[in-house]
């Protein structure tokens, strides 16, 4: 029996859905768009920040609806200072006596207000059940029936309680405090100044602002100098903060413009020193932009000192790394109130108290624009990838389908027209 032998293989030509295509633009056309979304995407959110900082889009306002949370945050921040968790209300108590003693009722008040987050559960809650009652208010009385007899007594002889005095009264610091706006002391230090120009001119420009050379002063406004005088001459005031504040009141009052000023009133008048000559040199050297700035400053100083007391405003203002956040302090105290003011004698100057302060973001046609270009570049990126990882999912699927088809359509073909018969 002699058989026959094959003839060739065959395979069967590919199904029409099988073929493989020809190269398509469709990988160039997403490519492109990809690499132009990239571009797009940190441009557009580089321009909204830039209107932002241009425009002061981000304010940092008192909002009812973000008060509570704010002092919630410093809250927490007070409750950070708690070392020995098992003794936690001994360790508060006597942090509201040790302000006692130093005669600091704002910070006094403030570690009382913070009794829910750094009192134990049972005793918190009964706090923020008479915080949801009766506001702070209720929050003191309550929390002075958790202290004890000699820390209550010191507190109830010191400290006026919010129940019983008016709102706007002003809380009584350990610090003595001083006037600006004396004529004699801008007299003095100018006949200084003139004799030494490297002198330090930041108690004169504020004293010469006072007087109100530069511009009509508020009453906030000069507290304000007060407090931020105060502030600058402690020990821990932040260098950068200290720099910023020099350039501007170089630049609201440059002390060589005023020299030159001084000395041209003082031409056969006198001395460029005294009191009439000095006044007319240094309203002549005033910036009227930079002193308005300058004059706002001291009113969001003077709102702070209001909203605590001047001595906590000044130690507030060392944990500012910047002019900038002297606006977040302002809505801390106005929102946190004395909690504010005893996170700020207590905390590191890490910045995490300025952090808590959190504003409100305005919007306009310009930040619209480079919103809405930065959110068509995001979706022009996640679009071009979706688009992508199908078309690569779809092609893996298609070289898998045509491995299975030609795997099970090999077959030979054998011919029977060389058989022959025995």
């Amino acid at each position: 029996m002699k058989h026959a032998k094959p003839t060739r293989a065959w395979r069967p030509v590919r199904a029409h859905g099988y073929r493989r295509r020809r190269s398509s633009p469709d990988g160039v056309l997403s490519a492109l768009v990809f690499n132009f979304c990239l571009f797009l995407l940190p441009m557009a959110a580089a321009a909204a920040i830039v209107v932002i900082g241009r425009d002061q889009l981000y304010a940092y306002e008192y909002s009812a609806a973000g008060a509570r949370s704010i002092a919630t945050r410093v809250e927490h921040l007070n409750a950070e200072l708690i070392q020995v968790d098992f003794d936690r209300q001994r360790q508060w108590d006597n942090m509201v006596a040790m302000e006692l003693m130093a005669n600091d009722a704002s910070a006094a008040r403030g570690f009382l207000l913070s009794g829910a987050e750094m009192l134990p559960s049972r005793s918190a809650g009964i706090l923020r059940r008479a915080a949801r009652e009766g506001g702070d208010s209720a929050v003191e009385v309550t929390a002075l029936q958790l202290l004890t007899p000699g820390t209550r007594q010191r507190y109830q002889a010191t400290v006026p309680l919010l129940s019983l005095r008016p709102a706007s009264a002003e809380l009584t610091s350990g610090e003595p405090s001083m006037a600006l706006g004396d004529p004699r002391d801008f007299e003095l230090m100018a006949r200084a100044l003139l004799a030494e120009p490297e002198t330090d001119p930041l108690q004169f420009i504020l004293t010469g602002f006072s007087l109100g050379l530069a511009g009509e002063m508020s009453p906030r406004m000069s507290e304000g100098a007060v407090v931020l005088l105060a502030s600058s001459r402690r020990d821990d005031f932040p260098h950068a903060l200290a720099d910023e504040l020099r350039a501007l009141t170089a630049q609201a009052a440059p002390v060589e413009t005023f020299g030159a000023a001084a000395h041209l009133a003082a031409d056969g008048n006198g001395e460029p020193g005294a009191f009439d000559n000095a006044t007319v040199g240094f309203a002549a050297s005033i910036n009227p932009e930079a002193a308005a700035h300058l004059r706002g400053l001291l009113g969001e100083i003077g709102d702070m000192a209001e909203a605590t007391s001047p001595a906590s405003a000044a130690t507030l203002l060392t944990h500012a790394g910047a002019l900038s956040d002297v606006r977040r302090l302002r809505l801390l105290t106005q929102t946190a109130g004395d909690r504010a003011a005893a996170a700020a004698k207590r905390l590191p100057r890490d910045g995490r108290l300025v952090e808590t302060a959190r504003g409100e973001l305005a919007f306009n046609g310009d930040l619209m624009w480079a919103l809405g270009a930065a959110a068509l570049a995001l979706a022009g990126l996640v679009l071009t990838l979706a688009f992508r990882l199908y078309q690569g999912v779809r092609a893996a699927m298609r070289r898998q389908d045509e491995e299975d088809y030609e795997t099970d359509s090999e077959l030979l073909e054998i011919s029977t027209r060389n058989w022959r018969p025995l």
